[in-house]
């Protein structure tokens, strides 16, 4: 059973992961051929997904899905989750993208399993290892390549796309964090329903999408579909229920085939070019995921996270 377990968390880690690769290179496409910006964008996904998710756990078991926010703790985690887990780590993940690219914006979000390496090395109070070591080491000399092009006096990237990747990274971290034990109380689909509705109709009055509305077309609606159905609604389902079943490391590490989705299809559909450097800065970071995950086969981080 046990086996079984693990086997359903890896695929559907590794699922995730690729519908958020191909995610990534539609909101590219949005942003270069249909003038459309960060803030039309991630309201409108929010929304959607939270309606079609909470629809789904309704029809499913109606008198369950209030069972999340039962309780101040669960409240307030939920709140974060919301906050932190969602609306930023969207935002700056798709703003990252706008500013660059789908491949570039996603490699810099998957420093994010290093930083959860760095907060649990600080949380249990103890020293990384040497694995551990080299995996920042690699993560932060990866950056470093895709930032300068390995020259220090100058950007290959824009600094605003630099910072909203980072930030990214940090809440793809919260992201894999804060809900762990919420999907103790409660299924997948309702903790994320909930969390992508109010997250989403926050950002409505935030950034008031009727107001800046691009030209609608069937290309248009096509990949904002790809977006919330395969990058969304699919993608991070898939994804949490990963984690509840292997545990946030594992899952995170799995899902690191999403920069290798993303950078192909950019690659191949809209013609991004990316350099030998830039490619090598890639490896590096992707290269760290694989390393923590050979030199930590115990994941505790399920029964630690508080």
């Amino acid at each position: 059973m046990k086996k079984s377990k693990t086997a359903l968390g890896i695929v559907l880690s590794l699922t995730g992961g690729i519908f958020w690769g191909f995610s990534g290179s539609c909101g590219q496409y949005l942003f270069t051929y249909h003038d459309v910006s960060s803030n039309w964008l991630v309201p409108i996904r929010m929304v959607l997904t939270g309606i079609i998710l909470l629809t789904f756990c309704a029809a499913k078991n109606k008198k369950k899905i209030f069972d999340v926010w039962n309780g101040k703790s669960n409240f307030l985690r939920m709140a974060a989750f919301t906050v932190f887990g969602l609306i930023m780590c969207q935002y700056a993940y798709f703003t990252a993208i706008e500013h660059s690219n789908a491949g570039t914006a996603t490699v810099l979000q998957y420093l994010s399993p290093a930083m959860i390496l760095v907060f649990m090395c600080i949380r249990n109070k103890k020293l990384p290892t040497a694995a551990e070591i080299i995996a920042i080491i690699l993560a932060v000399g990866g950056t470093f390549l895709i930032a300068t092009g390995g020259n220090i006096g100058s950007f290959t990237v824009t600094p605003e796309a630099l910072i909203w990747g980072l930030l990214a990274a940090v809440f793809l971290a919260c992201y894999s964090l804060i809900p762990v034990r919420l999907l103790k109380i409660s299924d997948t689909p309702t903790v994320l329903g909930w969390g992508m509705l109010i997250g989403g109709i926050a950002l409505m009055f935030v950034f008031r999408p009727w107001e800046i509305m691009p030209v609608i077309s069937l290309p248009l609606i096509a990949a904002v579909a790809g977006i919330v159905i395969l990058g969304t609604v699919l993608a991070y389902s898939f994804y949490l229920e990963g984690i509840h079943l292997i545990g946030a490391t594992k899952a995170s590490i799995i899902s690191s085939i999403e920069p290798v989705a993303a950078t192909v299809v950019s690659a191949v559909w809209l013609k991004t070019e990316f350099s030998s450097v830039d490619i090598i800065g890639f490896i590096m970071i992707i290269s760290t995921v694989f390393i923590i995950s050979l030199f930590n086969n115990k994941d505790k981080q399920k029964e630690q996270i508080p």
